[in-house]
């Protein structure tokens, strides 16, 4: 589905755009990553940086089942945003479809920092000093110990990596 959606609107963009697809590029990490398209305007008179190339990654909406697929995506975006990207160096990447719409909250927000590699340590009277990831997943707590650090790994992921579990 992701293909053939991608390659739709691709489609739509080639009379303005050339369009070279599976792009890699190295992220600050050392880790080597592939990029769904990147677009270069073929008439560049209105554009400021006359050298622009604008890069595209591209889902499917069925990958998009719910929160935890739809931050993981946006940390892979980020992750590409910070990539160099062979012969076009570091770019502006855009999520296709929008990634969040107007009504997002702070779950959103904890589960996009947590992607990012950053959790909180919190104090509640039940459980003590807690550290959290996802918002409200306990890694550990003062009152109970290892929790979820029981089954992840908390190794940081990048890229295409980062569309999967902690």
């Amino acid at each position: 589905m992701e293909k053939i959606f991608s390659k739709e609107i691709l489609e739509l963009l080639i009379d303005d755009f050339q369009i070279k697809t599976e792009v890699y590029g190295t992220h600050f990490s050392g880790k080597r990553l592939r990029i769904d398209a990147i677009l270069k305007p073929k008439d560049t008179s209105k554009w400021k940086n006359k050298n622009i190339s604008i890069g595209i990654e591209f889902k499917s909406k069925e990958k998009l089942d719910g929160i935890k697929h739809t931050t993981h995506w946006i940390k892979q975006c980020i992750d590409y945003a910070n990539t160099k990207w062979d012969n076009h160096g570091y770019i502006y990447v855009f999520s296709c479809p929008s990634i969040l719409d107007e009504n997002n909250d702070k779950i959103y927000w904890n589960k996009i920092l947590s992607d990012l590699g950053v959790g909180r340590l919190g104090y509640t009277k039940y459980y003590g000093w807690t550290f959290y990831l996802q918002d409200n997943h306990r890694i550990w707590s003062q009152k109970d110990g290892v929790i979820e650090g029981k089954k992840w790994s908390l190794l940081r992921k990048f890229g295409r990596d980062s569309f999967k579990n902690i």
